[in-house]
C-alpha cells in the first residue's frame, strides 16, 4: 500500500499535516523532526519549508531524509553463555508506515508567515498545526489533540508546554487557563503554541496575515469571531526553545515590540466584539460555494480577513507513481510554479 493510500484508508485517524517552518535552525531542525516521527499517532504528513537558510540547514533536512527510510536502531536481548557474547535485536528507527514527509525550499528569504503559509498550501490534511523548526513535540501531542477534533466537540484543541534551553533542561511550565473567549482573547492572548485544529478554518477564513506582526493571534481570532469552537487539553505536551538565536529573530527587542503592540489592539478588539455562535463557520461554509481561495476571502466583518490572503510562493509538488511508494517527495519554492527539474525536483524511495 502506498504512502497516500494508508492515509486515504484510515479513517479512524484523519491526515494531520504539520508545516515546519524553518529558517537558519539546522542545529536544531534534526531533534524537531525526529520528535514528530515519534509521535504515536499514526497518520502524519509532515511538510518541512525552508525559507533561503543560510547555514546548514538544507544540508541537515537531505541527511535526515535520505537516512530516514533505512534507518536502525538496536537493543540487547539476549545472552549467548557459550559464546559469552551478548546479541542485539535490531530494528528501524522510525515507523515504515503512517508517515509522509514533503521538502519545500525557497529561492529567496520572504518572512515567516510567508514561510506557514507555504506550508499551508501544501498540506492535505483533514488536521493541520505548524511547528517551528527549534521546537520539539512531546509523544503524545497529536493524539491528545486529535481527540476532541475526532469527537467532534472542538474545531481547535491546544495544550499546555515547557521553556526548555539548548540542554533541554526545563526553565519554566506555562499552564493555560480553560478555554473561554474572555480568558484567552480578551483578556489576552493564551491559546497555546501546541495546537491543532481543522484545516478547513483556513479555506473559511484565509491564511496567516503576512502583514500581521501578531500573526497566529490575529488568525486565531479570526477563527474565535467566526465561530470555531476552542478547547484546552490540560497535558503539557510541547517544548519551546529558549535560545540566541530566537531571540534575535523573533524576540528580537524591536520586531518583539511590535508584536506586543499588536496584540495589545487584538486583544482591545476583542473586547469591542462579540464572536459567532460555536459552529456557526461551518454554516457558512455551507452557504459558500466552493472553497475559500486566497484573495476571494468571502469572511465579511471579520478582522483582517481581508489582510490574510497576500500572495505567496508556491512549490511544485512532485506526484509518484504507486510503484515508487515515496517515503517523501522534494519540491523546490518559487515566486510561480515551475516546471519540474532534475536540479529542482527529487523524489526517493522509502
Amino acid at each position: 500500500m502506498s504512502t497516500d493510500q494508508h492515509h486515504a484508508a484510515d479513517s479512524c485517524h484523519p491526515l494531520i499535516s504539520v508545516v515546519v517552518p524553518s529558517y537558519n535552525h539546522g542545529r536544531y531542525i534534526g531533534a524537531c523532526l525526529d520528535s514528530l516521527m515519534f509521535q504515536d499517532y499514526p497518520n502524519l504528513e509532515i511538510v518541512i519549508t525552508d525559507d533561503a537558510s543560510t547555514d546548514d540547514s538544507v544540508a541537515v533536512i537531505r541527511r535526515f531524509l535520505r537516512d530516514v527510510a533505512g534507518a536502525t536502531a538496536s537493543y540487547a536481548c539476549r545472552y549467548d553463555a557459550a559464546e559469552d557474547v551478548i546479541e542485539r535485536a535490531v530494528h528501524p528507527r522510525y515507523a515504515r508506515t503512517g508517515r509522509r514527509i514533503v521538502f519545500l525550499r525557497a529561492e529567496a528569504n520572504g518572512g515567516s508567515t510567508a514561510n506557514y503559509n507555504r506550508g499551508l498550501a501544501h498540506c492535505a490534511g483533514e488536521y493541520c498545526t505548524f511547528v517551528p523548526a527549534d521546537d520539539i513535540c512531546h509523544p503524545q501531542l497529536f493524539s491528545a489533540l486529535a481527540r476532541p477534533l475526532l469527537d467532534d466537540v472542538a474545531d481547535f484543541a491546544y495544550a499546555d508546554m515547557f521553556v526548555v534551553d539548548d540542554d533541554m533542561r526545563i526553565l519554566r511550565e506555562f499552564r493555560l487557563p480553560e478555554h473561554s473567549f474572555d480568558a484567552s482573547f480578551r483578556n489576552w492572548y493564551l491559546c497555546g503554541v501546541a495546537k491543532l485544529y481543522r484545516r478547513a478554518l483556513h479555506d473559511r477564513f484565509g491564511p496567516f496575515d503576512e502583514t500581521a506582526d501578531a500573526d497566529d493571534h490575529e488568525c486565531f481570532l479570526r477563527f474565535a469571531l467566526g465561530g470555531a469552537r476552542f478547547v484546552h487539553v490540560p497535558h503539557t505536551l510541547y517544548s519551546v526553545r529558549s535560545h540566541e538565536g530566537r531571540e534575535n529573530g523573533l524576540h528580537a527587542p524591536g520586531r518583539f515590540a511590535r508584536l506586543l503592540e499588536h496584540s495589545k489592539r487584538l486583544t482591545l478588539m476583542a473586547r469591542e466584539r462579540e464572536p459567532a455562535p460555536p459552529g456557526a463557520w461551518r454554516e457558512e461554509m455551507a452557504s459558500t460555494v466552493g472553497p475559500v481561495t486566497p484573495g476571494v476571502l468571502d469572511a465579511p466583518g471579520v478582522p483582517g480577513a481581508q489582510g490574510a490572503n497576500a500572495p505567496h510562493p508556491v512549490a511544485e509538488r512532485v506526484v509518484l507513481t504507486d510503484e515508487e511508494r515515496s517515503f517523501f517527495t522534494e519540491g523546490h519554492c518559487a515566486t510561480a510554479p515551475q516546471p519540474p527539474s532534475d536540479n529542482d525536483t527529487e523524489a526517493r524511495r522509502g
